[in-house]
């Protein structure tokens, strides 16, 4: 009894081992039906059961590999590059390691990470001696680059592949971003580098015809320029950061441009260092170059003034983003203002007022520092001309915070006004100004300058306050679509975020590209052009000007509940 008790065991033990065994062969050919089926859920399932099985195992590595191009299928792409890296790590003599390494550029393109795809696309070319996966990589590469990245971003690398078969690719991708930026020289500089000093890389060939090509743009004028005038640095060298974010704008709003355009149009940049001379100089070179058609910069009103000495002698137009001052436009018929002036901002808002609100009777209320009395006066002056009436005009002293007598002045008017206009010089004075509104119990509307966006204390006259309109020369809306998109783009591009004044640069850039799209951008058809009116919609302001020559726009913005929302872009009349 015993005897048939133990055969007993025995037999079913064998049945139980039989019923656990398996077949690595036929689980991962169920595993690949699978996947080709696109059934990735029980694929992945099965490949890392496989994977993980260690013994008399010959399917393991294809597993793992499998795993990992599964996720990528999911579009899980950070699981599928720790998946790729950790088969690298387990299996790096494996014959899918080439295809494992392509894998995880791409999750890093599809996560947006370019810079790091770039550098792994570079890391690989520089190791591997596959010729199939070192041509598809290279395409690879240089697509991330042309689409994702900056010439600057490019050149520091070329520098740490300097005794490498890379450095022609480098070179020659250096060199299309420039053509793409439209810095044709500079361009045509690193094509002659791969020409001279890399006659046998695989680069040489295009390199030559694309050296020739940029060379028949400028000795053939077929390719049009701009120039870019810019106190980059100051007379000691040190970085100016607002006019190098000018910069960056200017030259992303071309680099779009010629990407998508057949008609390329150029970009010459020079530094005028802040330096009367140096200035001088630089507007000499542009004006006696032909294929230069138009200027942009600079953006301190001192070096426009500097500039402007040698353009009122020539037939160039120079357009600056953000100069102001009042007498610039007098200085020359050729130049510019992107940035309406202080006057032209005063005259603006008073045709807002009259025209779109419809007021008619108002105070106003200045301080007597700053460009305060500037634009109390221009707006009065063109409020009156409509036909509109000042009822009373009270000033104060900037960071006093004694407003009282002046207000209950125009308190004892309150029922015969429409509202008080308070362009202010300090941001300080706003909440001061609000305050003594509540304590005076003046319930009307108050008008003013963009010296309100820096205002603070909103929130404690908030009945006050939400009756607050005023214009400004930028408003950015961080929740407009388009804007969010331009945004990433400049980003992935540049690796910085866009700010007001790369918004500057941006909008004068795509004013000028659009006034020379669609004519013989000769100097003269520029300026026929400029003068015609034509609008062009910016992000931070929109762009038109007439023969008055100062930018006929202004942004409205109101302040409602703790939040500045743009009302309209206005556009004024004569």
């Amino acid at each position: 009894m015993k005897h048939i008790i133990l055969f007993i065991l025995v037999l079913s033990g064998n049945l139980f081992t039989q019923n656990f065994s398996v077949d690595n062969d036929k689980d991962f050919e169920k595993a690949l039906s699978f996947y080709q089926s696109k059934k990735y859920d029980d694929a992945f399932l099965l490949f890392d059961k496989i994977s993980n099985r260690k013994e008399n195992n010959t399917k393991q590595s294809i597993s793992a590999f499998f795993k990992a191009k599964t996720l990528h299928e999911q579009k899980k792409y950070s699981d599928s590059e720790k998946a790729a890296k950790l088969f690298l790590q387990n299996y790096p003599g494996s014959k899918y390691a080439n295809e494992i390494k392509s894998l995880i550029i791409d999750c890093s393109v599809r996560l947006n990470d370019f810079e790091k795809a770039f550098n792994a696309a570079l890391e690989f070319l520089d190791n591997s001696s596959s010729i199939i996966f070192t041509k598809e990589i290279k395409i690879t590469a240089e697509k991330i680059a042309l689409n994702y990245l900056t010439n600057s971003y490019v050149e520091k690398l070329s520098g740490k592949y300097e005794n490498s078969s890379l450095k022609p690719f480098l070179l020659l991708t250096a060199g299309k971003l420039l053509l793409g930026e439209g810095e044709i020289a500079n361009a045509s500089k690193k094509f002659t580098e791969i020409t001279t000093k890399h006659i046998t890389s695989e680069e040489y060939v295009e390199a030559l015809n694309l050296k020739k090509q940029s060379s028949s743009f400028n000795s053939k004028s077929e390719f049009p320029m701009v120039g870019i005038v810019l106190s980059l640095t100051d007379q000691n060298g040190r970085e100016i950061e607002s006019a190098s974010e000018i910069l960056e704008g200017i030259k992303f709003a071309f680099h779009q441009y010629n990407i998508k355009d057949l008609d390329k149009i150029g970009i010459l940049v020079r530094d005028i260092e802040r330096d009367k001379i140096k200035t001088t100089e630089v507007i000499t070179e542009f004006i006696e170059n032909n294929d230069v058609r138009c200027l942009i910069g600079p953006v301190f009103s001192d070096d426009v003034r500097n500039a402007l000495v040698e353009i009122d002698r020539s037939n160039i137009c120079l357009i600056s983003p953000t100069a102001t001052d009042d007498d610039l436009v007098t200085l020359s018929d050729n130049f510019y203002q992107a940035n309406p002036s202080l006057t032209s901002r005063g005259k603006i808002f008073a045709q807002y007022l009259y025209f779109v609100e419809g007021k008619r009777k108002l105070a106003v209320l200045n301080s007597i520092e700053g460009y305060s009395p500037l634009l109390a006066s221009s707006f009065t002056k063109e409020f009156e001309n409509l036909g509109g009436k000042i009822l009373a005009k009270e000033t104060y002293r900037s960071k006093s915070y004694a407003f009282s007598e002046q207000l209950n002045r125009i308190a004892s008017i309150r029922n015969s006004i429409d509202g008080i206009y308070a362009p202010i010089s300090d941001p300080n004075d706003a909440a001061a100004i609000l305050s003594q509104m509540v304590q005076t119990g003046m319930d009307v509307n108050i008008y003013g300058n963009q010296d309100w966006f820096l205002g603070k204390g909103f929130e404690s006259s908030s009945t006050s306050a939400n009756k607050l309109t005023f214009e400004s020369d930028y408003f950015i809306d961080y929740y407009d679509p388009d804007f969010r998109a331009l945004s990433n783009d400049f980003k992935k591009i540049t690796g910085k975020e866009i700010n007001r004044n790369v918004l500057y640069g941006y909008d004068a850039a795509k004013y000028v590209l659009t006034v020379m799209r669609n004519i013989d951008p000769t100097r003269k058809n520029v300026k026929y052009k400029i003068e015609s009116g034509i609008n062009v919609t910016g992000y931070h302001n929109n762009i038109s000007f007439d023969q008055e020559r100062v930018n006929k726009y202004v942004n409205i913005i109101r302040y409602k509940d703790e939040v500045f929302e743009l009302v309209e872009k206005f556009r004024s009349g004569k």
